[in-house]
């Protein structure tokens, strides 16, 4: 009669010791976590955007945000010139644009766009190595670095 009590009374007593010791085991990881997860994020932070290695997909990302009128996407993956560039020449037919060829020539990537509704063409130029470059994990910020329209 004492075998169950008493392995009760034991079954207890390591229940209580485990749940204890988890406890503090999970208090020690968790802050390492949010350690580790606040670096995290402040790495993401820094740079938040990840930007395509194929010039192609690249550009027609710059295209989608410009026609979605995101300017912080549009500003993240051209340069200066070409953002303003690309918002000055905003107007009712900006998400019409469909990209009809692309082709490299000294180093440069330039994928052309032709507008639906107005015909108008647009090139865009975006340096091949350094947007295909694999060794950086993010893509490129700022590529598309030329831009031109034509009626």
């Amino acid at each position: 009669m004492k075998h169950p009590v008493r392995n009760r009374t034991a079954a207890l007593g390591i229940a209580a010791v485990a749940g204890l010791a988890g406890l503090g085991l999970a208090t020690g990881p968790a802050m390492a976590a949010e350690t580790s997860t606040q670096s995290a994020v402040s790495d993401v932070d820094t740079q938040s955007v990840y930007y395509p290695t194929d010039p192609v997909k690249y550009a027609d990302e710059l295209v989608r945000a410009w026609g979605k009128g995101d300017t912080d996407r549009v500003e993240a993956f051209a340069s200066t010139r070409v953002a303003e560039e690309l918002q000055s020449h905003s107007d009712d037919e900006v998400t019409h644009w469909d990209r009809v060829g692309a082709e490299g020539a000294a180093g440069t990537t330039y994928v052309d766009y032709e507008n639906t509704v107005t015909g108008e063409k647009m090139s865009l130029g975006l340096p091949t190595e350094a947007v295909s470059n694999p060794d950086n994990e993010w893509g490129t910020a700022n590529a598309v670095h030329r831009i031109s329209f034509e009626d």
